[in-house]
Formats: C-alpha cells, structure tokens, sequence
C-alpha cells in the first residue's frame, strides 16, 4: 500500500490548476499557464505529482455516444464476507465505482456494460455467484441528467473559465470517417492514459498527427469516450459523498432531474427504472450539510421524497480506478 499521507491540503495553486482541468481536461500546460498563474514546466511538474502521489488523475469511460447500458445497484451482505465481496467485485470490468456505505445496504454499485445482454447476465449470472451476497436491487438507469464531468471546484472565476473555454474550443467531429479498428484502439489508449498527446496517439496508432487528431475529435466529440479530471475527494474541500435514492410522481420526473442537475453538488443524477425514480449522488464538505441539502430540496423541489440517503464510508474503487483506503488512487 501506498505510504498514507497526513494533513495534506490542496493549496489554491493547485485548486485553480485543477478545476482548469476540469474545464478543459486535455488542455496543453501552455494554456493553462495564465488562467492558473505558473509557467508551463511548473503546472507540469506540479501535474506530475499530484497524479503520481494518486491525488488527481484523469478518468475516462465510454460516454452517451458510445450507447453504454448502465446500473446502480445496491448490495447486502454477510459483515464478515464484505472484504472479500469488495475485492472480488473490483475485479470485474463492468463494476466501475464501488461505495462502501453506511444505512440500509452495504455496497453501491456503478455498473457499465455494453448491451443489455451482458448487463443481464452480470446481474442474474455473476453476481448471484459472489458467496455472501444476502440481498440486491438493482436500478437500471434510463438517462443521466448530469454526472461529474459537469461538478466544478469553483477556485477559478467565471471571466478564467470563459478565456479558458476561448482559448481551448471542444473538439469538434471532423469530415473523414475512424475506420473501425482505429476507433477500438485510440479508445483503448484513451481509456489508460486521457492526456495522451497527439503525437504519441499517432506513434502508438501508427498513423500521421493529422489522423489521429481527426480521430481523437470525432470520438470525442461524440461522447464516444469522456475524459474527465477525477480527485481524491478524501482530500478535497468536498469529502463527504452521500448517495440519495428518490421518488417522484412519475409527470414531475424530467422536471425534478432537471433541478437536481443544476445543484452545485451533484455528481451525479439519473433516472431509473426500479423501485426509485431518481438516484442522486453528492459531494458535501460537511456531514451536517445533509440537512440543508434535503431542506433545499424540500423547498425548491416539494415533489421529491426522499426515500433513503447512504454515507459513502469507503471507495475501494472509482470510474474503473482502483483506490487506497484513504481514497487516493492506487497508481
């Protein structure tokens, strides 16, 4: 294991650097340098450390465009079998987040498959083989209003994060069509290593720059693969994680999800078919901002019921990265 770091803290150099990212993951350190305020080799090497000690990484995974099937389930089991349970699920490829929780289930799920068929026989195949497993339910998602891609450290102001946007345009799908067999390993790449530059992409690819920048923006620019900046929230200014599961009169859903998707919190929402209509995912600083969490929902959304909320006491597993107990990244 990874030697435990103690008292660390974020300083507001590298919150900037990191809510930069944010905005514009793959961004060149020479962008960055005066939205952030350090020269180029600085942010890099400072880039360098905070992903080497497991601080901060990129995290990608197959978005919207990529016609994914996803689940959120809930897991009870034995207390004694639940190490072996959590290590044995971090294993498989389709169970990309696992939260060790505190309520009414011991485990939650992020489950991401490729067709409905694989993500049913992971359910009603795999998962009824793991010894110790004493209950599931399952919520197939339907549509993800938001997910963290889209949650933001606020350390930059919004006039930085427009001359960010300015000088760093989205990738935009060009006109040549990615044979197949380029598009599976460019996605490969991008799936270990979201910063690759172009030049390595076309080395490792064994095509010209100009293809595989072609490449890299048609997939990104479909939401084929996302790529996104991923922090140890343990660390952050944020570490509290709660998982909320809700219901709402089914004729207020979308306008519910849409709410919650605009919550400065959330991390994730999405609409689900099963017992729960929304389930909702969020980072708070403090324990005892639940409260005013559910109050705010009570008063800007009467129509949702909060059917349960889970502490996240642990994530032995985020976005397909495995972490150290103290939610760092094993690197």
């Amino acid at each position: 294991m990874g030697k435990p770091l103690r008292d660390f803290e974020f300083d507001e150099r590298d919150l900037r650097l990191l809510h930069a990212l944010q905005v514009r993951p793959r961004a060149p350190w020479t962008a960055l340098s005066s939205i952030v305020g350090a020269d180029a080799v600085t942010l890099a090497r400072r880039w360098a450390v905070l992903h080497d000690t497991g601080l901060a990484w990129m995290t990608s995974y197959r978005g919207e465009g990529a016609r994914s099937v996803g689940a959120v389930v809930e897991i009870s089991c034995i207390p004694s079998t639940l190490a072996g349970i959590v290590n044995d699920l971090a294993r498989e490829r389709v169970v990309i987040t696992i939260d060790q929780t505190a309520g009414s289930r011991d485990l939650v799920l992020c489950v991401l498959c490729a067709s409905e068929a694989e993500l049913t026989a992971f359910l009603l195949e795999k998962l009824p083989t793991f010894s110790g497993i004493t209950s599931t339910r399952t919520h197939r998602i339907i549509r993800i209003l938001t997910d963290a891609r889209n949650w933001r450290l606020k350390s930059l102001h919004e006039n930085d994060v427009r001359a960010l946007e300015r000088a760093v345009p989205p990738p935009h799908a060009g006109k040549s069509l990615v044979p197949d067999s380029v598009e599976e390993e460019l996605t490969r790449i991008l799936l270990i290593e979201g910063r690759a530059s172009v030049s390595d992409l076309a080395q490792w690819l064994r095509i010209s720059p100009a293809r595989a920048k072609s490449a890299l923006s048609n997939i990104l620019s479909a939401q084929r693969v996302v790529v996104r900046l991923d922090i140890a929230r343990t660390f952050s200014p944020w570490p509290v994680s709660v998982w909320y599961f809700l219901r709402v009169p089914p004729a207020k859903v979308d306008g519910v999800a849409a709410g919650l998707a605009g919550l400065d919190v959330a991390r994730l929402v999405a609409t689900t078919g099963g017992q729960y209509s929304l389930v909702l995912s969020v980072w708070l600083r403090r324990v005892e901002d639940m409260a005013a969490l559910e109050r705010q929902l009570g008063e800007r959304l009467p129509y949702v019921e909060i059917e349960d909320r889970s502490i996240v006491l642990r994530t032995p597993k985020h976005m397909g990265k495995r972490l150290y107990p103290d939610g760092r990244r094993i690197v």
